[in-house]
């Protein structure tokens, strides 16, 4: 396989999105968390596309997997591995819909459960990217992206892969190979590939588009192109922390659940939409949510007026 970039058009298209952290760390407004598996089973598709809609966006960034390598939807492939690790209902099927009932693209964060930083997971012991040959790993790791793809085809407009870095430390990347298992179900599918917080070191040549992950709305974009040439993404999070200066926070879990989390003027955020709007990129925000799936009111609100300033209100 040769990489050819896919088209950009149907993500520019969408004008922005908004993102969620929504993952086996989550936690409800308030009280004991439900486990995983039931509150994939209960959670509101309705409400939760409804929410959207008054956000005004284009397209949701849904966490697929990252705290613990646990999905909300099932994988064979996952199961071999490591049982636990999924769910019966497949929330991400349900979201797919639901959204694109609404006009609303679904794209998907993934982060592949390799470890930054020791101690090893149990899903990465499991799945064989331990020191040492990690083509058992890549085989898992190619083979669960291809089940996801086909079984969502183009009701999945797009990947956004976290930690690129522990692959490349892992070592023998096939970013062929897994660019190509990406695109499985559908060939215009978009990926990226994040190396950290407005870095523009590629990883690979095989993406799409710059992961773009921001924390801060007075960055500005410039030219049509990232310094790496790529067109211009924004993954931000607006949820500041001293606790946490360079990278912000991105999901209400038991460390920020306490705390009260306001957004920024709209001002501040329209004026970071056109900015990247202006080079042909797209912004998407990182909006904190509870594990029921409703949205951080603050949030939502400032969203809302977001959208009534751009003329995408619904």
């Amino acid at each position: 396989m040769s990489f050819e970039p896919a088209d950009f058009g149907p993500l520019r298209a969408t004008g922005y999105g908004v993102g969620f952290h929504w993952t086996a760390l989550t936690l409800p407004q308030r009280g004991e968390p439900l486990p995983f598996a039931e509150a994939v089973a209960r959670f509101d598709v309705s409400r939760f596309v409804d929410q959207v809609r008054q956000t005004g966006a284009g397209h949701v960034l849904f966490t697929l997997a990252h705290a613990r390598h646990i999905m909300p939807c099932p994988n064979a492939e996952m199961d071999a591995v490591l049982p636990g690790h999924t769910c019966e209902r497949d929330l991400i099927m349900d979201l797919a819909e639901g959204l694109r009932e609404a006009g609303v693209a679904l794209c998907l964060y993934y982060h592949h459960g390799i470890s930054s930083r020791p101690p090893a997971s149990p899903w990465e012991l499991a799945a064989g990217a331990g020191p040492g040959d990690s083509a058992a790993f890549y085989d898992r790791h190619c083979r669960i992206l291809e089940i996801l793809g086909e079984r969502y085809g183009r009701k999945v407009t797009a990947w956004w892969f976290d930690s690129a870095q522990a692959l490349a430390r892992l070592g023998a990347t096939p970013w062929e190979r897994i660019a190509e298992a990406a695109r499985a179900g559908h060939p215009g599918r978009l990926l990226c590939h994040n190396t950290g917080i407005e870095q523009h070191a590629l990883a690979t040549p095989c993406q799409d588009y710059w992961s773009g992950e921001i924390c801060r709305l007075n960055y500005l974009p410039r030219g049509e192109y990232t310094p790496g040439g790529l067109p211009w993404y924004a993954f931000v999070s607006w949820h500041g922390d001293s606790r946490k200066p360079l990278c912000g926070v991105w999901v209400m879990d038991a460390e920020n659940r306490p705390f009260d989390w306001p957004p920024p003027p709209v001002e501040s955020v329209v004026r970071f939409v056109r900015r990247f709007q202006a080079v042909g990129g797209v912004p998407a925000f990182n909006l904190l949510c509870y594990q029921d799936g409703r949205i951080l009111e603050t949030d939502l609100e400032v969203m809302g007026r977001v959208a009534d300033a751009l003329g995408r209100a619904p």
